[in-house]
């Protein structure tokens, strides 16, 4: 099994200074690197890809040709064996939360970060721990302090790789909000954080957010689009209630989330579109939706020309 990618080619290029067009002739020509492709096509790497970067480089600068270094890199750095699989990582987070173990739960992110990728580490287990100890707290087996704490924790870590994740600004701009009364952030912040990954120049408002004001920030911005989440009957029909402010906010109106997923006709009544009931489905779609309102800009601007 060959060690899942994590870093986008511009975070390796900033890593180890080294061009991505140089990356990709590299792969081109010699096959090397070999990165890994997310769901919305991107190419990740690994630490071992790095590591081997940094080799080839070294190599060159020693004046060894680029095809001979290629081969030096490839037979004396072999890929290790693969990684723990998040499912045992993710009992073992679930343990470490729920015995308030925070050193533990650190140390166990800390590992599927260098083993897995970003997209993959939030999908598979921090969004899958915190479903886990959702259940167990309706089954009664943790109480709801506990619920909070886990849930509270792997908040602040997405937002720390949100953080961290560099915001291009001469990318399009995107806002990623929680509907009103809407207090659930785990998808929406998942999403922020990939849309960013992705390059679009994300802005994420978090809880409750009004929808006037989330159009007021929109307008200011220029976005392109504007990604609301609902979990709730409550915040679908808050939104629903404040639909004339939704009218016009951005290009791409999308929304998503638990409510959504029961009812995805609801998006359309508000005037926008269902993104999807997954994040690697949320982006490419989103994607769509940006390159096909940009498509539809291009075509006018030819015929009034």
């Amino acid at each position: 099994m060959t060690i899942r990618g994590k870093f986008t080619v511009n975070e390796v290029e900033e890593r180890v200074k080294v061009p991505a067009s140089t990356l990709r002739q590299w792969e081109r020509r010699y096959g090397f690197p070999k990165p890994e492709r997310s769901g919305a096509g991107y190419r990740l790497y690994s630490e071992h890809d790095l590591d081997n970067i940094r080799a080839m480089k070294r190599h060159i600068a020693e004046g060894i040709p680029a095809s001979r270094a290629a081969e030096l890199v490839k037979r004396l750095h072999p890929a290790p064996s693969g990684p723990r699989s998040l499912a045992d990582m993710r009992a073992e987070l679930v343990d470490a939360l729920t015995s308030l173990d925070e050193s533990r739960a650190d140390a166990l992110l800390s590992e599927a970060h260098t083993l897995h990728t970003v997209d993959a580490v939030m999908a598979e287990l921090m969004q899958g721990v915190v479903t886990d100890i959702g259940k167990l707290w309706h089954e009664g087996r943790v109480n709801i302090a506990t619920e909070h704490f886990a849930s509270s924790y792997i908040q602040g870590r997405l937002r720390s790789l949100l953080n961290i994740t560099a915001n291009i600004k001469s990318a399009p701009a995107v806002v990623v909000a929680c509907a009103p009364t809407e207090q659930h952030e785990l998808g929406p912040l998942i999403l922020a954080v990939t849309l960013r990954r992705a390059g679009y120049r994300v802005y994420y408002v978090g809880a409750n957010t009004p929808v006037k004001d989330l159009r007021d920030m929109a307008k200011q911005l220029r976005a392109v689009g504007v990604l609301v989440s609902a979990s709730t009957a409550e915040s679908m029909q808050q939104l629903f209630l404040n639909r004339d402010y939704l009218a016009g906010i951005a290009p791409v109106l999308a929304f998503g989330g638990p409510a959504f997923n029961e009812q995805p006709d609801m998006a359309e009544v508000l005037g926008g579109t269902f993104l999807a009931r997954s994040v690697d489905e949320a982006v490419d779609h989103f994607h769509e939706l940006v390159q096909n309102k940009h498509d539809l800009v291009q075509d006018k601007g030819a015929m009034r020309a």
